[in-house]
């Protein structure tokens, strides 16, 4: 009897691991998504009965019994890393962590061994349930037959239904995770690249022409917001009120009454919001991506930090490896608050990215579990839940010397019940504005609205401002040219409403 129930446990241990790795998933099973995470779980259950079955078939020839066991082996690794972030970090894993695995050397490994004690420990564990229940299945239950077969080949079959899904049909989400047995491959896969693209930008070694003609701000924050549309804001004149706390603070903000966004979406946008590259360049010279904010920073003689609820991206996170700290937390947006309040501790003077995952699609899933949306739909209360989480960085940061820039990557279209990423006016329209702390000197503080269109790419000279540095009399894009979902740069005029 004990000999068939361990099939079963390993199929619930697999799954733990798997949650583990993706906690919204488990969240959401208390939430409006429930049942978007049971197909999930499903899914990801189905993949890994099919891996048991296909490995099983494989056992029964002592020429393919190696490759079953390196296949055992490489996904105990991944069950290995599931619990590595659980124990060490109490957090999932992601693409950021993929990298700092990939660019840590023996000796940072070696430094950090005694905390793999516990995850080493379960990866045995892990790998010999998932010998021996292979081993079981071959001797008991698994024949070569059509129906076994069949079985055996879904765990291979299914990523790449997914992918023809995920391109053709559907991308709820609008990420890049095709699902698979090996959940992290993705991730690593995704680092691969975005590393080729940090290898790049860091060959080109920036030298800024800046003088320094006053004292900076000692805390210069920048919150890089997700989809947020200015017109869903109750600080924007929205009729529901979305946006109470910051409502509250407008006196104490200059408001960017007619911002727009460069691009669409977020991997065009962000790096032409934090760079000196233009939208005419961003197709050759992706290489002046170094020219960059945080670099700026670092020669400026501020300590610059990272801090990203959101998943690792082209551009973005080569920019933001630029930063002295960096740090991808999983969660709920309010988690990136207590890793600021850390920041702002130290004295010295500080630039801080915090990148939100705000309303990123689908904005159901931006919300906590207990979350009170009152009434309002999941993209209206997804803004509310951004202003909440402003409203605790206020607080954070209200007696300091600080200055919070914020502003959105990019807006979306509405078509009827869908949140679209197109090229569109409607879609470039996005929040943007600066609020103070108590103890910012009056020369920063300028309060009040500007009514002229002003693109977010307006926020490199800005921060130069803040941090005390000579700014040039004309910012890099005041034409307001956009670059398309093609990458091609247009006139702003020119995209349709």
């Amino acid at each position: 009897m004990l000999k068939k129930i361990i099939p079963i446990f390993l199929i619930l241990i697999y799954l733990t691991g798997f949650l583990l790795s993706f906690p919204y998933i488990f969240d959401n099973l208390f939430g409006a998504e429930k049942l978007e995470s049971i197909r999930n779980i499903f899914e990801y259950g189905i993949m890994f009965c099919s891996f048991l079955v296909f490995n099983a078939l494989l056992f029964k020839n002592k020429y393919t019994t190696a490759i079953a066991v390196i296949l055992c082996i490489l996904l105990s690794i991944n069950f290995l890393i599931s619990v590595s972030c659980f124990f060490i970090y109490h957090s999932g894993f992601n693409v950021g962590m993929a990298i700092s695995i990939l660019e840590s050397n023996v000796n940072e490994a070696m430094s950090m061994s005694y905390m793999f004690i516990l995850p080493g420990i379960l990866f045995f564990i892990f790998l010999g349930l998932l010998l021996y229940s292979v081993n079981y299945l071959k001797k008991n239950v698994v024949t070569f037959n059509i129906k076994f077969i069949i079985i055996a080949l879904l765990w291979l079959l299914m990523p790449f239904t997914f992918y023809l899904k995920h391109r053709y049909v559907s991308n709820k989400g609008g990420g890049k995770m095709i699902k698979s047995v090996y959940y992290h491959y993705s991730d690593f896969n995704t680092a691969l690249k975005i590393q080729e693209d940090i290898n790049e930008i860091k060959k080109n070694v920036p030298v800024f022409n800046i003088k320094k003609i006053q004292p900076g701000i000692e805390n210069v924050i920048l919150i890089i917001g997700e989809s947020e549309r200015k017109q869903n804001m109750s600080l924007y004149g929205y009729s529901k009120k979305t946006t109470p706390y910051t409502d509250q603070q407008a006196e104490n903000m200059m408001i960017f009454d007619n911002a727009v966004s460069p691009a669409g979406i977020t991997n065009l946008s962000v790096p032409l919001m934090l760079s000196s590259i233009h939208p005419d360049e961003f197709r050759y010279r992706y290489d002046k991506l170094s020219y960059n904010i945080i670099n700026l920073a670092n020669q400026t003689g501020y300590n610059s930090f990272w801090l990203s609820t959101q998943a690792s991206a082209r551009g973005i996170t080569a920019i933001a490896s630029m930063s002295k700290n960096k740090k991808w937390v999983n969660g709920y947006d309010e988690v990136i608050v207590p890793e600021l309040e850390k920041v702002i501790q130290k004295k010295e003077d500080k630039f801080v990215v915090l990148h939100i995952m705000g309303s990123h699609p689908n904005p159901c899933n931006r919300l906590p579990p207990n979350w009170n949306s009152e009434d309002l739909n999941c993209y209206d209360s997804s803004i509310k839940y951004t202003d909440y989480v402003f409203n605790n960085i206020f607080r954070t940061l209200k007696n300091t010397n600080s200055v919070v820039i914020y502003a959105s990557d990019h807006g979306l279209k509405i078509q009827g019940d869908k949140l679209l990423h197109v090229d569109s006016k409607e879609s470039t329209q996005v929040p943007f504005f600066v609020w103070y702390g108590d103890k910012v000197p009056a020369a920063y503080r300028i309060t009040g609205h500007e009514t002229k269109q002003t693109q977010t790419t307006y926020i490199y000279p800005l921060i130069m401002k803040y941090m005390g540095l000579e700014v040039p009399q004309h910012y890099k894009n005041e034409g307001n040219k956009y670059l398309n979902l093609e990458m091609k740069s247009m006139e702003y005029r020119q995209l349709p409403e």
